[in-house]
C-alpha cells in the first residue's frame, strides 16, 4: 500500500469549522480476502501464473476527497446580528447551526470471469481472456448500461484448446466512484442555563446523484457491462428533536 495524504482542518473561528483530507493511493495484492465488493478471493484462478492475480486489491481506490464543514449562523443572542432582539425573533432566527459533508471517490476494482457453460482445470474463478485492449472506457463514454469496454473480454480467444485458463488478470475493471452531498440544519432553544431543545434536519444525497453498485463482470449474462442498481438509498430526509437537561 502506497499512498499521499493530506489533511486541512480550519478550527473554529468567527462560528466556521472547516476539515478536509484527501488521499491519492493504490493497494495490490495477490487475493484480498472473503468479505470483499466483488467476490474477490484468495484461491488464484490459474495456479501455475499466479501473476495474473497480482493487481489492484478489492478494496483499492485511487483518489478520495472528503471536505466537512460546520457553521454558527451569526444571528440572535450572542452573536454579530440581531444580538438585542426581542425573545420571539431570536427564537425564529437565532441558534441556527448548518453542516455538509461532500465525498468524491474513485470507484473499486472489479474482476472480469467467463460466461455461462465455460470451465477450466480446477483453480479459482474462470477468468476470460482479453483481446489487448483496456476495459475501462474514458468517463464521458460511461454509461449505466455499458460502464466499461465489454468488448475487452472473450471467453477464449481461437487457435487454443477450449478448456485452458484465460490470460486476462484480476481486478482490472474499475467500478463506478462515489459523489455524496450530505446537509444538516440544526436549532438550538435554550430554556434555562442547563435545559434546552435541539432541533435537527438532516438531508443524506440532497443533490440525489446515483450511487450504483457495479456493473455486471460476467460474459454474455444480461448484466455484462450494466449497472442494475444503487448501492445505497437515494436521498434520504429525517428530522429529530433532542431535549437535554
Amino acid at each position: 500500500y502506497h499512498a499521499l495524504q493530506v489533511r486541512l482542518q480550519h478550527r473554529a473561528k468567527a462560528g466556521l469549522t472547516l476539515a478536509g483530507s484527501y488521499s491519492y493511493s493504490k493497494s495490490s495484492d495477490n487475493g484480498s480476502g472473503i468479505r470483499t465488493t466483488d467476490g474477490d478471493t484468495l484461491t488464484p484462478s490459474n495456479a501455475y501464473n499466479l501473476r495474473l492475480d497480482r493487481g489492484l486489491s478489492a478494496f483499492d481506490f485511487r483518489q478520495r476527497l472528503t471536505i466537512s464543514s460546520i457553521y454558527e449562523l451569526p444571528f440572535g443572542k450572542g452573536r454579530h446580528f440581531l444580538a438585542d432582539a426581542p425573545r420571539a425573533v431570536d427564537a425564529i432566527l437565532g441558534g441556527w447551526q448548518v453542516g455538509a459533508i461532500l465525498t468524491l471517490q474513485d470507484g473499486f476494482p472489479l474482476t472480469a470471469t467467463c460466461g455461462p457453460g465455460n470451465i477450466q482445470n480446477g483453480g479459482g474463478a474462470c477468468y476470460p481472456d482479453n483481446i489487448g485492449v483496456t476495459p475501462n472506457l474514458p468517463e464521458s463514454e460511461q454509461v449505466r448500461t455499458r460502464f466499461f469496454n465489454t468488448a475487452a473480454f472473450v471467453d477464449r480467444l481461437p487457435g487454443g484448446a477450449p478448456f485452458r485458463y484465460g490470460n486476462s488478470a484480476r481486478n482490472t475493471i474499475i467500478g463506478p466512484g462515489i459523489v455524496s452531498y450530505d446537509f444538516s440544519a440544526i436549532k438550538k432553544f435554550r430554556f434555562t442555563e442547563r435545559t434546552g431543545l435541539e432541533f435537527r434536519s438532516e438531508f443524506f444525497n440532497l443533490p440525489n446523484h446515483p450511487i450504483f453498485n457495479p456493473p455486471g463482470t460476467s460474459l454474455r449474462t444480461p448484466a455484462y457491462g450494466v449497472m442494475t442498481a444503487t448501492r445505497i438509498d437515494s436521498r434520504q430526509i429525517q428530522f429529530g428533536l433532542r431535549l437535554h437537561f
